[in-house]
């Protein structure tokens, strides 16, 4: 069976964005496509059981009518799979991933709910620390889908293993570079000892997800926004991939200032796995 590329939406401007992405996404891979919305409507002990009712059918046609506008504002694209679902967004795709065989899930970075530029949107960061699926999530700023670069940013994790053969299995028949890049403070201050281990775990990965093309590269720096940003652009990243070691990851986003700077406000889409991403 042919894998499916599951875009969670809200319709929202940044939703729609991430929607042309894995669009392209899926036409370059020969991917099937599969739109979701999930919807919860209002429902009260203190309303009768028929004003529930009527909230709840009226939800249900908002969310349907707001499922083909957003289908129309996509254009002349081949023919899409939509479901529109009254359940909560996680286990909407839950459901989906039981029923399909969904190998990616993309997202925007926020969505309708106004929020601060250094929170995720509320679904996206619910689906990320939620779904066993690879998610790919996808900044405002970018426009079609595009793989020649890809920034690894490693801690010498073991789901490093997994991380690297779900970039494979989704993306294994583009043609791509990783550039294994380790953050190492300015206070280590032998860099030929850190280069050796950077070179040894390059060849540990090697070993267990042989897919050549992985080059190990250390970048001396504090762990910060700036170094990040600086190190996407010199290695011209189209995607940037970490591993979540568990879900406690995003309990401790705000203590982790490299965890922040990539995974808050990506320069570039940034493709999210764990050791549970079997």
């Amino acid at each position: 069976m042919k894998q499916t590329v599951l875009i969670p939406t809200d319709f929202s401007e940044n939703a729609l964005r991430a929607a042309i992405y894995a669009l392209d996404l899926a036409a370059q891979l020969k991917l099937d496509v599969y739109v979701l919305h999930a919807y919860q409507p209002f429902k009260s002990a203190f309303q009768s059981a028929s004003t529930n009712e009527n909230d709840a059918d009226r939800a249900r046609k908002e969310a349907e009518t707001g499922m083909e506008e957003f289908i129309k504002k996509l254009g002349d694209r081949r023919e899409l799979k939509t479901r529109v679902v009254n359940k909560s967004l996680v286990d909407a795709i839950g459901d989906c991933a039981a029923k399909q065989q969904v190998g990616l899930v993309v997202m925007g970075t926020h969505g309708k709910s106004p929020v601060r530029r250094d929170l995720l949107g509320s679904n996206t960061y619910e689906v990320a620390k939620s779904t066993a699926i690879p998610l790919l999530v996808v900044p405002e700023q970018v426009g079609s889908f595009a793989l020649k670069q890809v920034v690894f940013f490693s801690d010498y994790q073991a789901g490093d293993v997994q991380t690297l053969r779900s970039l494979e299995t989704v993306f294994g028949d583009l043609p791509f570079s990783v550039n294994l890049v380790h953050i190492l403070p300015g206070k280590y201050t032998s860099m030929e000892a850190e280069q050796s281990r950077l070179d040894e775990w390059k060849t540990t990965l090697e070993k267990q997800v042989p897919s050549g093309g992985l080059v190990a590269n250390l970048v001396e720096g504090e762990e910060s926004v700036s170094v990040v940003e600086e190190t996407l652009a010199r290695f011209r990243a189209d995607i940037a991939l970490l591993t979540i070691v568990n879900r406690s990851f995003f309990q401790n986003l705000f203590t982790k200032s490299l965890a922040r700077a990539i995974v808050l406000n990506p320069q570039v889409p940034i493709l999210l796995t764990s050791e549970a991403m079997k």
